[in-house]
């Protein structure tokens, strides 16, 4: 039987059907068998009808065998969804009413007192997506979600939630501590004055490790290191670091201008690596003009994060290192095949006018150099200045478009970026990125955007303009013999006074030597007021901005492009400039939608107020009292949301 059982019915009644041929052909083989002829049949019959029975037979009892197992693996599956520690819940897709749960739900929103309902289903699926843990009375689940079955899974997950917190607040921390301008404050008094410094400045950080719990090690009277783990760091964190503020006001009762810098990062295991980015941060801190935290981990994707940074940055004693840069750039100039100087996109009068001192400094060094322009973004002033460069003998061939600097730049050639310091706001990317030599000039405060393979950086954030910079290498230079043209000392001079509003901002007693320097190679006063002469129309289209402003905040004034209206850079600038003159006002912001589609702000302050900060927040940059930035895919509304809202955030921070 049970060979049978491996055959079809249709198989076996084949069979039978071919034993009946044969015996047919058999018995008619012998005419006098008939009679067997009859029983045979009748027998093939009776054995086709057994075989066809037993088949059947068999086919039924092994359906009945697939449906009891059939039962009891999905009376062991409700078992299971009934039993195990994972929520089930299917759902309504278009009413989100919960339809079917297991009891672990029942257990999870019996926990709070309630029974699940749609707005729970609504409010898991948002968590779902936007949160990798969802958060249920004391409880941590992840939630998993079968869109084609409606069907969302929750796992407890509090364990691992407390375990990876644990984890990660035994991360390590390295943090160094500088004291801002300690040798200016300590320069010029008695040992007693020193002595009483340094005392207060012990004191002060000893607290701090005492208040955190963190371990302090003194290097020198202005250079400490500290140690702790991330859990302690988290503190810091919350409290926005305190402890900038604390030192600068305690610092002020004494009449002693102090602050802090401090570079902290943290990690897993390769301490002499997160030491080193510590350091790196400290010295961002530094650059970024001091008085601030720069906090990043020690991972390569990882974007620092800055704290403070409300002090306006202090001028430094810093002839020595002017020379030394301009030692060190003669060198790099020396070796490198020609020069090539860029500004940043829309290229301003501080930055040509940096630009044409570099061409100066490369050219007394014996070296051929070139200040690139985009003539598709060149403002109004800019293009005065180039079309007088034009027409002198001498910077007509030294003042090239971007195409054709394309095609002189050789192998070894060396860039030169003035008045900015990020490379997503250089004037061209590509050109930027076929350089392997880079010397970055800049006075506004550097951030993350940095170029990392620059050879040379002299970044001054307390000077008034790169092109005061410049002029102070220039002057360093050993071969200042060489006159430069009255149109360069002009350019250079219109630089200077466009930063500084004809130096009635930001100046200091470098400001006015660099500018008598300039003023001794010929600068024309007459000439740099045909360059920086407002146009009419542009006058009016600043007069719109101005008229539709009001003030949003204390002290803060918001100046509106009209709709429907596009304005440039120079005009979004100068209503800025012109609020920031009115009595009362101590920031002003000016909102404009563009010529090229984005939307642009120009930020001007005093009285200590720091708008770099702010527009950094917005994705922008700049100086301490001057910045800007550029937003996308936005309209003028929510960007006047978004401002006012980091404004009152300010605010409510002091």
């Amino acid at each position: 039987m049970n060979f049978v059982r491996r055959f079809s019915p249709l198989a076996i009644i084949v069979i039978m059907v071919i034993v009946q041929i044969i015996e047919t052909i058999v018995v008619h083989a012998s005419a006098t068998r008939c009679s067997i002829l009859v029983y045979l049949l009748i027998l093939n019959i009776v054995i086709t009808i057994i075989l066809l029975s037993q088949t059947r037979n068999y086919q039924l009892r092994r359906q009945d065998f697939i449906r009891k197992i059939n039962d009891e693996a999905e009376n062991s599956l409700n078992a299971t969804l009934d039993n195990m520690p994972i929520g089930v819940i299917r759902f309504n897709n278009e009413t989100f009413e919960p339809e079917w749960f297991n009891p672990f739900i029942d257990m999870i929103f019996k926990g709070n007192d309630k029974v699940i309902n749609r707005d729970d289903i609504k409010k898991i699926l948002k968590n779902a997506s936007d949160d990798q843990y969802i958060t249920i009375g004391k409880q941590k689940y992840v939630a998993e979600l079968d869109s084609d079955k409606n069907l969302i899974y929750l796992i407890d997950a509090t364990k691992e939630v407390a375990f990876k917190s644990e984890f990660n607040d035994s991360r390590a921390v390295i943090g160094a501590i500088s004291v801002d301008n300690y040798d200016d404050a300590t320069d010029l008094i008695t040992d007693s004055g020193r002595t009483a410094i340094n005392s207060f400045i012990a004191s002060f950080l000893e607290e701090f490790a005492d208040k955190y719990g963190i371990y302090l090690r003194r290097i020198n009277s202005s250079r400490h290191y500290f140690f702790c783990d991330y859990r302690i760091l988290e503190k810091m964190i919350n409290d926005k670091f305190a402890v900038l503020k604390e030192f600068r006001e305690l610092s002020a009762q004494k009449e002693i201008p102090l602050t802090l810098s401090i570079g902290v990062a943290y990690g897993w295991n390769d301490f002499p690596t997160i030491g080193k980015v510590a350091l790196n941060n400290l010295e961002l801190a530094q650059v970024r003009g001091g008085d601030q935290v720069v906090l990043r981990e020690n991972t390569p994707q990882a974007r620092p994060v800055y704290f403070g940074g409300n002090s306006e940055s202090r001028t430094q004693k810093s002839r020595t290192r002017a020379r030394a840069i301009s030692t060190a750039l003669r060198t790099i100039i020396a070796e490198s095949e020609d020069v090539f100087i860029v500004g940043h996109r829309f290229t301003d009068m501080d930055a040509l006018g940096a630009a044409v001192a570099m061409k100066a400094f490369a050219n007394m060094s014996g070296k051929e150099a070139f200040v690139v322009y985009d003539p598709e973004q060149l403002l109004p002033d800019v293009e005065r200045a180039i079309n007088k460069m034009n027409e002198s003998s001498d910077g007509f061939t030294h003042i090239v478009r971007l195409e054709t600097a394309q095609k002189l730049k050789k192998k070894d050639s060396l860039l030169i970026m003035v008045d900015h310091s990020k490379t997503s706001q250089t004037l061209n990317l590509d050109f930027y990125k076929s350089f392997e030599k880079l010397v970055v000039i800049d006075h506004h405060r550097r951030d993350d955007d940095f170029p990392e393979h620059a050879l040379l950086s002299y970044i001054e954030s307390s000077a008034s303009s790169a092109s005061e910079l410049t002029v102070e290498i220039l002057q360093f230079h050993d071969n200042n013999q060489r006159k430069m043209s009255t149109i360069e000392a002009s350019i250079v001079l219109a630089g200077i006074e466009l930063d500084t509003k004809n130096f009635t901002k930001a100046t200091t007693e470098r400001t006015f030597e660099a500018a008598a320097y300039l003023r001794s190679r010929g600068s024309d006063n007459d000439l740099i007021k045909m360059i920086m002469a407002t146009d009419f129309e542009k006058y009016k289209k600043t007069n719109e901005i101005v008229l539709n402003s009001q003030m949003i905040l204390p002290g803060i004034a918001l100046g509106i492009g009209l709709k429907h209206e596009k304005y440039d850079n120079i005009a979004t600038a100068k209503a800025a400039d012109t609020l920031i003159d009115m009595a009362g006002i101590t920031a002003a912001f000016t909102i404009t939608q563009h010529t090229n589609g984005y939307i642009s702000i120009s930020a001007r302050s005093r009285n200590g107020f720091n708008v770099q900060t702010i527009m950094e927040q917005m994705g922008g940059g700049g100086h301490f009292n001057n910045a800007a930035t550029q937003i996308y895919e936005k309209n003028i509304q929510k960007v006047q949301d978004d401002l006012i809202e980091i404004l009152k955030e300010r605010e409510n921070e002091k």
